[in-house]
């Protein structure tokens, strides 16, 4: 039995037992059509990355072992089910899903969006997939603007070309470490500014009622 096939008797089992089969119908067999509809036969090859890259985000930037994908998944569910509703756990597996299927198929809507994911595909960037993905969800609850999405997949554009121009041996930063900086670029660009001027000019107010007194 294939790691797809197991993870998706696991999944039915759970949901099945829990009352949950209109949810199995309605988000889990949706997500396993679309990578059937996405081109190759079967395509469990591309579901199975798709569960290693959901998983690396899952696990902070450490892609599961092939061999332990399954146990790893179940382990991810098992946790995740004592905080959060089981239909809650697959409708989020299932928006990860249609995410990653934009990217590594570079299906957007958006020209200059699609112009730099193909780019990166181009590169042969796989191990970007987890983060990008994290972006997307982003992009997609507007936590990010369009010019962040831009400048953020420059910032992976860049990481990758400086990172093919290295020798393997000198090669040190991964995304995982890379999206932690680019979060913190965000963060000093978009709100520093905004609390130095409040900052300033809080100064300028009471300078100003010093000098009246």
């Amino acid at each position: 039995m294939s790691i797809v096939s197991k993870i998706r008797k696991f999944v039915l089992s759970e949901l099945v037992n829990s009352g949950l089969i209109d949810v199995y119908v309605t988000y889990w067999l949706e997500l396993e059509n679309s990578f059937l509809d996405a081109g190759e036969r079967v395509n469990e090859n591309l579901l199975e990355k798709f569960f290693v890259d959901y998983l690396t985000i899952q696990n902070n930037g450490v892609i599961p072992k092939k061999e332990n994908l399954f146990l790893n998944f179940v382990e991810f569910y098992r946790n995740a089910s004592k905080f959060q509703k089981k239909e809650l756990i697959i409708k989020n597996i299932y928006r990860y899903s249609i995410y990653y299927l934009r990217i590594i198929f570079a299906q957007l809507s958006d020209d200059e969006i699609r112009v730099k994911i193909k780019q990166i595909n181009a590169y042969n960037a796989k191990d970007a997939y987890p983060y990008l993905m994290e972006v997307f969800e982003d992009y997609e609850y507007a936590h990010i603007n369009r010019a962040m999405l831009l400048e953020i997949l420059d910032t992976v554009i860049g990481f990758i070309e400086e990172r093919n121009s290295k020798k393997p041996s000198q090669i040190a930063l991964s995304f995982a470490g890379l999206s932690t900086e680019i979060n913190k670029m965000l963060v000093l660009k978009d709100y520093t500014p905004h609390f130095v001027i409040e900052e300033n000019d809080l100064s300028k107010t009471t300078i100003n009622s010093i000098m009246r007194a």
